[in-house]
């Protein structure tokens, strides 16, 4: 066991660098790291002190499971090269978008296409599509009619394109996901919430897809200086297809979801509907996402570490966290499935029962975070 790896684990655990002011702030972090809103987001201030206490400048490390590419971004912007995997499609284009370095040139190209491709198709579009489909509220009661179109225009544009999507165009789209429901006013939505879409409130207001798109791309643009990011790659996937893509990894830090919580294509239903989701998709995702199906148990996670070993260098390492409840002790559990391919290193918490819930109603049962480490036998 590498000893020097225990001993950083100690320490870290010991002061929790992450709480410490300023990285103990709520809007702590680059602002790239909200390029788009969305539920379920690990903290900037984790993703960082986990990237700079473990690992070394030029080290690749891979989140198998990235969400929106904290983990990934984090490590990009720390002279690492990060990789970020998800099976979510709004994860995946969020994660592109912030990893492979979008050049802001392209970006202006992409938005004179998708303006171009809403002036001649948004009188095709009706205020019915969808009128039936939704959680919070129905979709369309969400927007005014015309701003309506002008988003199912949009929907249209970047689904044709998402199989071999450019950087660029996932720069575009993410501001588009980021901008579609809100309680400001860059939202195209009435009165709402920027994380879950709640039912709407308040009056029907035009507004233009493409200039709240543009603002949201030029505010996001002067906050960057692309130098100084490692170029990282995203992947759009299975973690279990990870191995079959050639990718090799020295470090796995991830953030899997929490036992007990909530589903997260629930709380971003209607920005999984952007990226072409459809209403048969919610009735499958159990099926698909880990959220639900280590409900009934955690042996999926054996095909998890299985392709963590497949991916990692010899001696390769693994940092999770974790979220344990009052009836789950996730880092127990999982580190019983770990030990065919990996020693355990180390397994300690933090109680988080009084941690902040930036207006969301549910944020789970979670008890204690739970940090996970692993080396490869």
């Amino acid at each position: 066991m590498d000893i020097a790896f225990r001993k950083k684990a100690e320490q870290f655990v010991s002061c929790l660098p992450y709480k410490q002011s300023p990285y103990g702030n709520r809007n702590w972090g680059h602002p790239w790291h909200s390029l788009c809103s969305y539920h379920g987001k690990l903290k900037p201030a984790i993703a960082h002190w986990l990237i700079s206490e473990f690992t070394s400048e030029g080290d690749v490390v891979l989140d198998p499971l990235c969400g929106v590419g904290t983990i990934p971004f984090e490590a990009c912007l720390q002279g690492r090269v990060g990789i970020g995997n998800d099976l979510s499609e709004l994860a995946y284009v969020v994660t592109k978008a912030k990893v492979e370095k979008p050049n802001y040139s392209g970006v202006e190209d992409v938005i004179r296409q998708l303006d171009d491709y809403i002036k001649k198709n948004k009188g095709s579009k009706s205020i019915t599509e969808y009128e039936d489909f939704g959680f919070n509220g129905k979709l369309p009661q969400y927007f005014e009619h015309e701003t309506y179109k002008e988003i199912l225009c949009a929907r249209a544009f970047f689904l044709h394109r998402f199989s071999s999507i450019s950087p660029e165009e996932a720069m575009v789209f993410s501001a588009l996901l980021h901008v579609l429901h809100g309680n400001r006013p860059y939202a195209l939505s009435r009165h709402s919430h920027p994380l879950t879409p709640y039912a709407p409130t308040g009056e029907f207001e035009y507004k233009s897809v493409i200039e709240k798109v543009v603002q949201k791309v030029n505010a996001s643009y002067t906050k960057l200086e692309q130098s100084q990011i490692t170029q990282g790659r995203a992947v759009y996937g299975d973690y279990k297809d990870l191995a079959a893509q050639n990718i090799k990894a020295d470090f796995i830090i991830c953030s899997p979801p929490f036992a007990g919580s909530i589903r997260f294509y629930m709380q971003n239903w209607m920005r999984l509907w952007l990226c072409g989701w459809e209403p048969k998709d919610y009735k499958e995702a159990d099926e698909k996402f880990l959220d639900k199906l280590q409900e009934k148990n955690f042996d999926l996670y054996y095909s998890f570490f299985k392709m963590c070993a497949d991916v990692l260098n010899d001696n390769g390492k693994v940092i999770l966290h974790l979220g344990k409840t009052k009836t789950a002790d996730m880092g127990a559990e999982l580190s019983k499935r770990a030990e065919s391919w990996f020693d355990l290193v180390y397994l300690a918490g933090e109680d988080v029962r009084a941690i902040e819930k930036h207006g969301i109603k549910d944020k789970g049962v979670t008890v204690e975070h739970q940090y996970l480490l692993l080396q490869k036998k």
